[in-house]
């Protein structure tokens, strides 16, 4: 089988949602210096690279990442290609969807230059592990040219449908104008949002999504390394 990472890389000049610091990662002790191991200390926001957004993100007294399903970020999930699309997603661009589905949406390149290239990808043992990662090192306007962001009327048809998560490679899920109304509709009706995923040599269909964020006791965010899982043909 072929393991696929779709996770940011966590480091100093990572892309971040405006207004937001980005992490810092400082070295306790190390090798170099004489000392027996290396340890360092790690300073980041709950919604920082590719991360989970639970209700309690904007809802008070709601389920933190903490108490999410795990079956709603784990299990069969459906790459769509949207690339060409430059503007909101509205559900005519995503088609036909079915109820409990895990839906991932790959909108345009999140490097800088906007050419889309990942660098080199890793090939990990025998289970074909390759980085899908392509970190922008800088930050933009949410829901501005990178990567794919919905509309609020997509937004209710996702809930019409019944899906039960949302994963987009763009820094937010919601248009710029619509960003707060996307999010709150989503997270009201319980669909778990997925924001900050890597797909940019990732083809459109059917995977395994295994995307686990860090478990913080009432958390409103976290975290995650996601990875998708494809049988060898």
């Amino acid at each position: 089988m072929k393991v696929i990472d779709i996770s940011r890389t966590i480091q100093a000049d990572m892309e971040m949602y405006p207004g937001d610091a980005g992490p810092q990662v400082t070295k306790v002790s190390g090798l170099d210096e004489g000392d027996s191991y290396n340890i360092s200390r790690i300073t980041l926001g709950t919604h920082t690279g590719t991360h989970v957004d639970p209700p309690l993100h904007l809802i008070r007294d709601r389920a933190g990442i903490d108490r999410l399903p795990m079956n709603t970020l784990v299990g069969n999930a459906r790459v769509l290609d949207l690339s060409s699309i430059n503007r909101p997603i509205e559900a005519s661009d995503i088609g036909p969807l079915e109820a409990g589905e895990i839906i991932l949406l790959k909108g345009g390149p999140n490097d800088s230059d906007g050419s889309g290239d990942s660098g080199d990808s890793g090939d990990f043992g025998d289970l074909g592990v390759s980085d899908g990662s392509a970190d922008s090192g800088s930050s933009g306007d949410p829901g501005a040219s990178c990567g794919a962001y919905l509309s609020a009327a997509c937004a209710r048809y996702l809930i019409d449908i019944g899906i039960k998560t949302i994963g987009t490679d763009a820094i937010s899920i919601g248009a710029l104008d619509e960003e707060y109304e996307v999010h709150h509709t989503l997270l009201d009706a319980g669909i778990v949002v997925i924001e900050g995923l890597e797909m940019p040599d990732v083809e459109a269909g059917d995977y395994f999504l295994v995307c686990l964020p860090l478990k913080i006791a009432n958390g409103d965010g976290g975290p995650a390394r996601a990875v998708l899982i494809k049988e060898k043909e």
